[in-house]
This record gives C-alpha cells, structure tokens and sequence, in this order.
C-alpha cells in the first residue's frame, strides 16, 4: 500500500482506494467464517495482521481493529441471518457500546429509538451495533442496516485516528427484526471456530494492543525514514525495536494461549486479570520509552507539517484507550 500523505491523516475519513484494499484483503474479516467469506483466522493470526495494518498508518489500524472487532459479532446470530447481514464483501459494522436508546417489542419486529456517539468507521459501515433499554426487558444489543440509520454531521473531535470515521448516529423508531438483536458471547454458528469461545473481553483487549504495537511501529518506521538524529536513532536501534519485537512475540503466544484454553473450558476470570495485567504493563512500558524518543527526536514530533507529528499524534491516541491500559 502506498505511503500516507499528510491529508489523509488529517481528513475524517478513509479514501475509497484505502477501502477497496481493505476489502480486498479481507481485513474486515479477520475473524469472520470462511462461510460468510471471511478469513477466519486464528487470534495469533488475527493479532499479527492487526499490527501489520496499524504500522501502515494508524488511523487505518484503528479502523480495521473496530470494523474486524465488531464483526466478531457474526458469532451471534442464528446461520440463515448471518449469512444475509456478513456475506458481502463490504460487510462491516460499526457501533457504539453506549446504552442511551430504547427499544420496543413488536408483533414481528423491535423499534429502536435514541442516539450513540463515536461509531468508529461510521462512514463505510453497512450495519451498526448499538444497545438499548426495554423498561421492562432491559438492555439488549442490536445491529442496524445503514440505510435506516441517520449519521449526526458532529465529528468526534479527536487529536488522532481522525481518518477513522468516528461519527454518531440518530435513530428515530426505527424497526428490524427480531433475528437482528443478539447476546455478546453466545455462539449460534461456526461452533468449530476457536475465536468465537474467547470472552469478548479478553478478544478485545489482544485486538486493541496489537493495534497499538502497530501504531508504536509506524512510529518508529517514519522515524528511522526521516529523523537525522543520532542520538535518536541509536534509541530506536538499540532499545525500543527490541522492546518492540519482544512484546510482540508475547502477545502472540498469550492470543494462542487465550484461544486454547477458552476453546477447551478453561479460561478463567484470573486468565482475563493476567492478561490485562501483562498486556496493560507492556503496554505502558513501550509508550514510556516512546516519550523518551519524543525528546530526542526534536521538532518533528511537533511540526504540523511533519508525517512523524501525526502519527505520534495517532499513538497519543490509541494509548487512551481503556483496553491498551492495566
């Protein structure tokens, strides 16, 4: 893929090359059956191919982790429905896991009524997932076709990942069937698929740091590209590529581990603590020796004009997330 330019990092959304390539490699389908077209891939397999998106450029990553998240989804709807809402090629969803709407049995369908910030991806996505609250039901989770949708003109003003498409979007009775709700972590197809037994969680959380590792990466890649800096340089070289590349080895062997024991039963609330404790701390390590570089890099890390500026810019993002922290 062709390098980014400096619009690009800067626009709200990603450019219809971008996403004829993310279509193409199927990188919205990670973790999707091969039934419904997808690549099923393994979490190992699923976390590396995040990373290698994310080093691209970050925004890119970011999108892709949601889209390729939120498709995950698929697990949970009965074969005849998620062959319809997952077969396209384009299918992704984006959503938000606010509870701020309501919903409302029908005789045949469910009318959904409210509003749900920050859906990443928002501008691409063919469904959408949100929540929503029954006064006497509760809250159940729900995917929405996009043509029933109304996409609010307020951007998520972030500092980062601004290309990611984060939008929020209106609902107004709005109605779908009943087949459309689902309920996180309960599998209704593709049983044999080890991916589908991992708690949503603990999915999420190796997603979301293999993502970031991929921001860390592009990073660095643009550093060694176009900072004259010895002193820097030698940084890169000599510590952090190594912290790097140890990290992401590690979370590779963890994504198998999770896998293989959810798939057999055996991962356990004190499995899920572990991993957020060695993910989180690994996590906080890399983005300390990041500010390290930051001050020996000089003025590109804060020139505007600068590829380097914005990807950091990408990186001060994603490590805001809750999953990427302890």
């Amino acid at each position: 893929m062709k390098a980014f330019t400096l619009e690009e990092y800067q626009q709200f959304h990603l450019n219809p090359d971008r996403l004829q390539s993310c279509y193409q490699n199927k990188w919205f389908k990670l973790f999707v059956p091969k039934s419904y077209g997808g690549l099923e891939l393994s979490m190992a397999e699923g976390c590396q191919r995040l990373l290698e998106v994310a080093e691209i450029q970050g925004g890119l990553g970011w999108t892709v982790n949601l889209g390729a998240g939120a498709n995950w989804f698929s697990a949970s709807f009965a074969d005849q429905v998620a062959q319809e809402l997952f077969s396209a090629e384009d299918a992704v969803i984006a959503g938000s896991g606010a509870s701020s709407g309501q919903w409302r049995e029908l005789d045949d369908a469910v009318e959904i009524s409210g509003e749900w910030g920050k859906c990443t991806g928002a501008h691409h996505a063919t469904l959408f997932s949100l929540n929503a609250t029954h006064s006497g039901k509760g809250l159940k989770s729900f995917v929405v076709p996009r043509a029933k949708v109304q996409l609010s003109e307020d951007k998520w003003p972030i500092m980062g990942m601004r290309n990611s498409s984060s939008f929020g979007i209106h609902l107004e009775a709005v109605k779908v069937p009943k087949s459309y709700g689902f309920e996180i972590n309960r599998i209704k197809n593709n049983d044999h698929y080890g991916v589908f037994h991992i708690p949503f969680q603990s999915f999420a959380r190796l997603s979301m740091s293999a993502s970031y590792l991929g921001c860390v990466k592009c990073v660095l890649r643009l550093c060694l590209q176009g900072l004259e800096k010895p002193e820097a340089v030698s940084l890169i070289d000599k510590e952090l590529l190594p912290l790097v590349e140890t990290c992401e080895q590690r979370l590779y062997s963890l994504a198998s581990d999770v896998e293989a024991k959810s798939v057999k039963g055996l991962y356990l609330e004190q499995h899920e603590q572990h991993l957020r404790s060695v993910l989180g701390e690994q996590n906080l390590q890399v983005f300390q020796s990041i500010q390290t570089l930051f001050l020996a890099g000089g003025l590109a890390f804060i020139e505007e004009d600068k590829l380097i500026h914005w990807a950091y810019r990408d990186l001060l993002t994603a490590v805001q997330h809750f999953m990427v922290k302890p």
